[in-house]
């Protein structure tokens, strides 16, 4: 029988392989490196890649006019995103739960028409009263039929958005409602200021805060924010799924009702079409906001930070003199960016679960 004998390496040999494994080891450090670099910086663009977009704007612009950059020009910017930055934050609510709510811009006509035909009869706190709680109630409904009607949410507050055009159309005769400004207060609402500051901004900010807490500190915001994401899941855990769903509707058509009482004490009247031209703005605001800190979910800062940044840069193209339609245009094209880029961050196409 042929005896075999261990192979014997000679000293080169071993050399060579073990320069070849060194040399595979470090090759492999190299990608671990590359990749761990490539994957931070994505990390990083993820999270702060919105911000830099919209600091690299004001920068823009700044350059572009002087007067951009101006304590005056922020203030317009403030005071003019107030209404739609109340109709966004609302939204950011519905959309969190996993719905949408086209009828926004409907509630802040009808509770602006409402307010306005109710202040010469019965003041403007008990008409302010009326027009929220005309709100809320339509909210209501809109969460009642999307839940238990078991319909879509999309088709849902289409058709309530149509049905309040009518309304409003009859409840105004088609003509702009002025308000008489005997009621100094509901006059300083809209129009008053606290030194430099426009009161309405004030109120967007306490609005802000109260609207912030409640998504990030309360049971209501953590609820609304399970059944998004997961409604069977949240379902199983014991949560009322239908309950928190209505109340983001709610929570909606109130902001949306803020909103309208403040347009009506702005512009001194209510007209019958007042709060339609918001509906897009808030939709891509909601969207925008979602990317913010990378979330890849709608949050109320987030939503926030995306209303300034769209009248931001409306106030700059109109500065260098851009024109409506190229804004409304860019407006629709944030939408669609922002809607990718949540699919982006989520790895998945989103999906709303009461649409």
């Amino acid at each position: 029988m042929e005896t075999r004998h261990p192979v014997q390496h000679t000293s080169k040999e071993t050399s060579a392989m073990s320069t070849s494994s060194t040399g595979a080891v470090a090759k492999a450090r190299k990608d671990i490196q590359a990749e761990s670099g490539a994957s931070a910086i994505l990390t990083f663009l993820r999270r702060w890649g919105t911000i830099l977009v919209i600091i690299l704007f004001g920068v823009f612009f700044s350059l572009m006019s002087p007067y951009f950059g101006t304590v005056s020009n922020f203030n317009n910017i403030l005071f003019s995103m107030i209404v739609s930055a109340l109709l966004s934050m609302g939204l950011t609510y519905v959309v969190a739960a996993g719905s949408f709510d086209l009828s926004i811009g409907a509630v802040v006509t009808t509770t602006s028409i409402i307010t306005a035909l109710l202040i010469p009869s019965i003041g403007w706190i008990g008409a302010t009263v009326v027009g929220l709680g005309a709100a809320c109630l339509i909210g209501a409904i809109n969460g009642i039929l999307v839940t238990y009607g078991r319909l879509s949410g999309i088709v849902t507050t289409l058709g309530v958005m149509f049905l309040l055009g009518g309304v409003n159309t009859y409840l105004s005769g088609g003509y702009q409602i002025p308000v008489d400004y005997n009621e100094a207060v509901f006059r300083f609402l809209g129009q008053g200021r606290v030194g430099p500051i426009a009161f309405p901004v004030i109120i967007l900010v306490a609005v802000f805060v109260c609207g912030y807490i409640l998504s990030t500190r309360s049971k209501a915001g953590h609820y609304i924010g399970a059944v998004g994401d997961n409604p069977m899941a949240a379902y199983y855990s014991g949560i009322s799924v239908y309950r928190w769903v209505i109340v983001s509707f709610v929570l909606s058509a109130l902001f949306s009702g803020i909103g309208g009482v403040l347009l009506t004490s702005i512009s001194s009247s209510a007209q019958p079409v007042g709060g339609q031209g918001y509906l897009l703005e808030a939709f891509a605001a909601v969207f925008l906001g979602a990317t913010i800190l990378g979330k890849g979910k709608p949050h109320v800062l987030g939503t926030l930070l995306g209303v300034f940044f769209l009248y931001m840069v409306s106030s700059g193209m109109n500065m260098i003199g851009i024109s409506f339609a190229t804004r409304q245009l860019f407006n629709g094209f944030v939408l669609l960016a922002a809607v990718g880029a949540n699919a982006a961050l989520n790895r998945e196409e989103i999906h709303l679960k009461f649409i």
